[in-house]
């Protein structure tokens, strides 16, 4: 009977695995490349190949390096207007952070709970968009979660050979994003003293030396070795004459030590500088949209708490809610997973910068994995409770059938859901320029001539065979020439939902109050000029 239960439980988590899998591939071939995607290509091939760090100096260049592998074997693969190749590396890694989700929720709320957090991951619109695009965050995301999970199952009793291990992990973490240093670092620090009530004692710290130095090593060296051992300027190689560095060089001995002399893990250091510099200088314009409220100085305060509000499934929104209530009284057992929570959360709350979910989706994942004890609610009347489960649940269901395979455009119920999410958000929470693909569908279905189109994305949309004429848009790649937009007789607008705002046609009186439009690729507005 043992022996049945677990052919079961195996076939189960092989089953969502397909759907999964299904899921995914529906997306990639559907959508057109997303703004970032291409930029995280070429750079990691970049990375790989010329070991030049200062392609992109914002981040550190693990995961850009692997989903930039398929350029290794074809170098042309950054063409492609879907990106399948890079893309599928994205997939494994979204296919074994659910095994990780059922394993890491299994050990900490048992085998209902593991079932229920795979569902949900599995049909989670967030984790289906960032699962299947060639950016960083998801393979960030599986690193970030796989760290705490073995700290989980190894902190009783950490040997040598596990801590290696771990410290692996973690130095490819720190590597794959800079937010990893951060968030997850400083969580980790306060779990384990949380765990480790000795910590004040020097006699703890005597005992731990060897372990910690072992681990700093291997973490460290880790972290370089995805650097390729280079060296180089802890301020970065930048040659500018209007540079501040540069003027304070001449008359500090230190900053021209800093700019001039190349170092080990000199590249990760200027990144964690240029970071402190975008998040809180003036030097770097900060678009941000919430509600219909565009900003050039972002939203600091309710920015995030609304975005995770609007884009969170309200299913796993009421499972969070009921868990906390019905659990809080275990949340010593599970501060593993409510400190790295709790803690993200305080530390982006007031930041200016244009945050979007993706930032944070590890913080996301672990409220998944925490709102799935809501199966183990103990009541009497089962039944009840398993039939309310299962109502939610395919409440979810419906509204991610509504936007598949355009996930990244998904909003909540108490949103309007598909259709009116651009009311309310912009850029990577709704449109990252994915719809090009469907738009050259719906051209061809509805033989659309006249097309004014605003398009907000790197891939020219002629690659993919559209006929159009090119009005103010946000594209980084379209070469035509750019015409004022024109009401003409039968003639179709199209406007990417970000360059609705960016552009500023929501003020566009001529259009802005049209009732009769579509909405294809999850992204891009249609105006039909009877």
């Amino acid at each position: 009977m043992k022996n049945k239960t677990q052919i079961y439980r195996v076939m189960f988590v092989i089953f969502m695995q397909l759907v999964l899998f299904t899921l995914l591939f529906k997306g990639v071939i559907n959508e057109s490349r997303v703004y970032d995607e291409v930029t995280y290509v070429k750079v990691g091939y970049g990375f790989l190949t010329k070991h030049d760090f200062r392609l992109d100096p914002f981040n550190p260049p693990f995961a850009r390096e692997l989903v930039a592998l398929p350029m290794l074997i074809n170098s042309e693969v950054y063409k492609d207007p879907r990106l399948i190749a890079p893309r599928m590396v994205v997939i494994v890694v979204t296919l074994l952070f659910s095994l990780l989700i059922y394993l890491f929720t299994k050990k900490l709320f048992g085998t209902a709970a593991a079932f229920l957090s795979l569902t949900l991951f599995t049909i989670d619109p967030n984790i289906l968009a960032h699962g299947h695009y060639a950016t960083m965050d998801m393979i960030f995301s599986f690193l970030f979660v796989l760290t705490l999970y073995l700290y989980f199952i190894w902190k009783k009793k950490f040997s040598y050979k596990k801590i290696i291990f771990f410290s692996i992990i973690l130095g490819l973490t720190l590597s794959s994003k800079i937010s990893a240093l951060f968030f997850l670092f400083p969580s980790l620090i306060i779990v384990y003293f949380f765990d480790n009530p000795k910590w004040k004692t020097i006699t703890f710290w005597k005992e731990k030396k060897n372990s910690i130095l072992l681990l700093i090593f291997i973490t460290l060296l880790t972290l370089w070795s995805t650097y390729f051992f280079t060296f180089e300027p802890l301020l970065g190689y930048r040659f500018d004459p209007e540079r501040p560095a540069i003027k304070l060089a001449e008359t500090n001995y230190l900053v021209k030590i800093a700019l001039t002399q190349p170092m080990p893990l000199g590249s990760y250091i200027s990144t964690i500088k240029q970071q402190i510099l975008y998040n809180y200088s003036g030097w770097y314009r900060k678009d941000s949209f919430i509600m219909g409220d565009l900003s050039g100085l972002g939203h600091p305060g309710y920015y995030f708490p609304l975005i995770i509000l609007i884009k969170t499934p309200i299913t796993i929104i009421l499972f969070f809610l009921t868990s906390a209530f019905y659990f809080i009284k275990k949340r010593k057992k599970h501060l593993v997973v409510l400190i790295p929570i709790t803690f993200v959360l305080a530390s982006i709350m007031f930041t200016k910068v244009t945050l979007v979910l993706r930032y944070i989706l590890p913080l996301y994942i672990l409220i998944m994995m925490y709102s799935s004890q809501v199966i183990n609610i103990n009541t009497k009347k089962t039944v009840i409770k398993y039939g309310i489960l299962a109502g939610l649940l395919l409440w979810h269901i419906y509204g991610l059938f509504k936007v598949t395979p355009h996930y990244v455009s998904f909003t909540n119920q108490f949103f309007d859901g598909y259709k009116n999410g651009y009311k309310y958000v912009f850029d990577a929470n709704y449109d990252w320029g994915q719809g090009l693909v469907v738009l050259k569908n719906y051209q061809d279905k509805n033989n659309i001539s006249d097309l004014q189109l605003a398009y907000f994305g790197d891939l020219d949309p002629k690659i993919l065979g559209l006929k159009y004429m090119r009005i103010k848009d946000a594209s980084l790649s379209d070469t035509q020439k750019t015409y004022d937009l024109k009401l003409t007789k039968n003639s179709t607008i199209a406007i990417s939902a970000t360059c609705w705002y960016l552009c500023g046609y929501y003020k566009d009186t001529r259009i802005k109050d049209i009732e009769s439009y579509d909405i294809v690729g999850g992204s891009i507005l249609i105006f039909r000029i009877d």
